[in-house]
């Protein structure tokens, strides 16, 4: 379930989009506080079970909620598994290409 916390943490377009994919309506003028506060409403709520919390990364190694540094962002505990994970390196797509049919058609000649 979402808390104030989660939908906090995300911008006012982002949650904008998060609604726009449900059937609420009125909410494009709404402000951030008042959009969070039709989310959470118990009607609404098991829409947006799948937000989370969306941290950034300080230049000192601390994570931080929210998606740029404010007053309001907190420092986040970070688990060791997340800063032990390696980046996967992305496959590489392989395009094939088909040889295109040639127009000359093989001529034989007989002699005499």
């Amino acid at each position: 379930m979402p808390t104030v916390e989660i939908l906090k943490s995300h911008n006012l377009k982002e949650l904008r989009s998060e609604v726009s994919k449900t059937n609420i309506k009125k909410y494009s003028k709404l402000k951030k506080a008042d959009l969070i506060d039709l989310m959470m409403k118990s009607e609404h709520k098991d829409l947006f079970h799948h937000m989370e919390l969306k941290t950034h990364k300080m230049p000192g190694g601390k994570v931080m909620t929210g998606s740029e540094h404010t007053e309001e962002s907190v420092v986040v505990p970070v688990k060791k598994e997340e800063t032990k994970k390696k980046k996967e390196k992305p496959k590489k797509k392989i395009k094939l290409i088909k040889p295109k049919r040639s127009k000359i058609k093989m001529v034989t000649f007989e002699e005499q």
